[in-house]
């Protein structure tokens, strides 16, 4: 049954070329981490941003989420390579990361290798989520663009905050969805990107996690052997538990299509991290 849904999800790809994913007409949300010296920066209100729609300021709610409730989509690599110890830490890093999830935040479990099993959909019963956990069992090669595209198809992306967590430790080597038309329609979403990967030195690198984390304002976060990895997935936790909602409805809502974002602080010193843009659909 699960190998079947994510053939409906992938098979829906095939008549979407370019994917699309389209934003709401009114309110849009827009998640911002701000840093100094590498640490999240506490204690901002939203008078302290400028954000910018296509150039144009914008007048920003006074309501400031910073601790929104967040669902996560766990999509883990089950490729051949990620077997033995690696596999153990893996599901121990899965773990520790659920454990972080606040009462009524939900989460979902896929697992990838050259198929895409979903193990778990959506869910608050996180119990049930560390189940399907032990039910991840890595074999075949590694389809890492089909299956992120699958995870986006998960579902429509109402108001909660959506992260879509993904570990991956190699190159992908069967996917046949474009890695730029998949890392556009996730820029184009409303879910923010973490990329996991473990990587020893000298080992050639995927570019496509790092892309498609930039696309959504995520992050990639890189462990240097599977013993690392728990620590990887909690800063991806410390990561989405850092950042501010902003909100704002359009003061010129100007024409269906790419807006283009930019944020800034009025005040202080920070690097401040956001997705550069998204896609408005035209009023129905």
């Amino acid at each position: 049954m699960t190998e079947l849904l994510a053939g409906v999800l992938l098979a829906a790809a095939a008549a979407q070329a370019p994917p699309v994913f389209r934003a709401e007409v009114g309110l849009v949300r827009v998640e911002v981490l701000v840093t100094r010296g590498g640490s999240p920066v506490r204690g901002l209100a939203a008078s302290d941003f400028e954000l910018r729609d296509d150039g144009i300021v914008q007048e920003l709610e006074p309501i400031l989420e910073e601790q929104a409730a967040v669902d996560a989509v766990l999509l883990l690599d089950a490729s051949g390579s990620v077997g033995g110890p690696k596999l153990g830490s893996l599901k121990a890093a899965a773990g520790a990361f659920l454990d972080g999830l606040r009462a009524g935040e939900q989460a979902a479990l896929l697992a990838f290798s050259h198929e895409v099993q979903l193990l778990q959909p959506l869910t608050d019963d996180l119990a049930a989520v560390r189940r399907a956990l032990d039910r991840v069992s890595p074999r075949g090669n590694t389809a890492l663009v089909d299956a992120l595209y699958a995870a986006l198809r998960l579902r429509e992306i109402g108001d909660r905050r959506t992260a879509i967590v993904v570990f991956s430790d190699g190159i992908d080597t069967l996917s046949w969805l474009s890695p730029s038309d998949v890392a556009q329609a996730a820029g184009r979403s409303n879910v923010t990107v973490y990329g996991v990967t473990v990587r020893a030195k000298g080992e050639r690198k995927e570019p496509f996690l790092g892309e498609v984390a930039r696309a959504t304002g995520g992050r990639l976060f890189e462990a240097s052997s599977a013993r690392d990895l728990r620590a990887r997935f909690l800063d991806v936790l410390e990561d989405i538990r850092s950042r501010y909602v902003l909100r704002f409805v359009p003061g010129r809502p100007g024409p269906p299509g790419w807006h283009a974002l930019e944020v800034r602080l009025r005040r202080g010193k920070g690097t401040v991290l956001a997705r550069p843009g998204y896609w408005r659909r035209a009023a129905e």
